[in-house]
């Protein structure tokens, strides 16, 4: 009995020392097992493919981990790396931009009927006190951009090593499951039970993710090819990357779009825009179509087992979204899957006897 609590204590202390070592690299390492995790489909059938040639059989786990790798970078960090690369080469152009909306916001101030002369006052006054304290405006801006560009490298570090962590842990995923499979105290159906919700869920919230990015991002770029003086691939790939951030989504883009064509005097235009870009991306795409995609996936993935429920997952993502931002796409379906699985096993009495 003795020799069993020594050995256990041992085990919880390498653990403890190993989580302590590794400490700044644990989020990186967490979000890179859950993109392998949700990969792991992909993975699969891409590995099965190689193995029927006899001469890539051997090399099969390298070649799969560097394709499922240059796939990852390819649909999820270089259009983010083209998005923060074109705020941080424009500044200039950006602030050009916020300083036309306001001072056209002054003129149409000017220009507001008498209905709405109650608001004329309060803004005037605001207006004031935005010249007065224009330098300290100005220094903030410059303060907040450069502490947003030290935000963004620490980012881009960040995924460097989500991008490593992923590259191995696909290469290994084989030997790396057979190892700690063995280790974990549970019946062998409940492990394969809660691997397998595991793989779906999080499959099905990465994959929704992705066609959600992909319907806005061609939506709004054939959409705006119409109109003359913007570029159809830029803004649909900014619509795409801005598709995931919470809340306020893809209306950082066809908002500013829509208030420039209006300031430009294209009344119709802006009209026409805000209509198209609320009903087609805000309502149709990030919603109906959403969910569409998402069952389809939950089913397709759970390989006829009891899905979790689409609305779960549907809310799983905005709720991780909303609460670990950009990651919450993953995170917040893998919690799901995990509690879900938990609640199961011990319905079953698995746990329980």
């Amino acid at each position: 009995m003795q020799r069993n609590t020594f050995v256990k204590a041992m085990i919880l202390i390498a653990l403890g020392l190993f989580v302590w070592l590794f400490f700044p690299f644990l989020k990186s390492f967490f979000v890179a097992l859950l993109l392998v995790t949700a990969f792991t489909p992909l993975h699969i059938l891409f590995e099965t493919k190689l193995k029927k040639y006899p001469r890539t059989t051997a090399l099969a786990p390298l070649l799969t981990a560097s394709a499922m790798t240059f796939f990852l970078i390819t649909v999820l960090f270089v259009p983010i790396l083209f998005f923060v690369y074109y705020i941080i080469a424009h500044p200039t152009e950006l602030y050009a931009i916020g300083e036309t909306f306001y001072k056209q916001g002054i003129h149409l101030l000017a220009l507001a009927p008498d209905s709405v002369s109650w608001l004329k006052k309060p803004l005037a006054v605001l207006s004031e006190k935005v010249i007065e304290n224009q330098e300290k405006i100005v220094t903030a801006a410059v303060t907040g951009f450069g502490n947003g560009v030290l935000s963004i490298m620490s980012a881009l570090g960040d995924m460097i090593m989500i991008v490593i962590f992923f590259f191995f842990l696909s290469w290994y995923r084989r030997d790396l499951t057979l190892a700690i499979t063995p280790i974990i105290p549970l019946k062998r159906s409940i492990r394969s039970e809660f691997l397998l919700d595991m793989i779906a869920t999080t499959s099905t919230g990465f994959y929704t993710l992705i066609g959600v990015a992909i319907a806005q991002g061609l939506a709004f770029g054939i959409f705006i090819s119409f109109f003359d003086g913007y570029d159809p691939l830029l803004l649909g790939l900014m619509i795409a990357v801005t598709s995931v951030i919470p809340i306020v989504g893809t209306a950082l883009i066809w908002i500013p779009i829509a208030l420039n064509e209006f300031f430009g005097g294209h009344s119709v235009n802006a009209l026409i825009i805000f209509i198209y870009s609320w009903a087609m991306l805000s309502f149709f795409i990030d919603n109906i179509v959403r969910l569409i995609i998402l069952q389809q996936l939950n089913h397709l993935l759970s390989h006829g087992r009891k899905a979790i429920n689409d609305f779960l997952i549907f809310f799983a993502i905005l709720a991780g979204l909303t609460t670990f931002g950009f990651w919450g796409f993953i995170l917040g379906p893998a919690i799901v899957a995990f509690a879900v699985t938990l609640l199961r096993m011990l319905r079953r009495n698995h746990v329980v006897h």
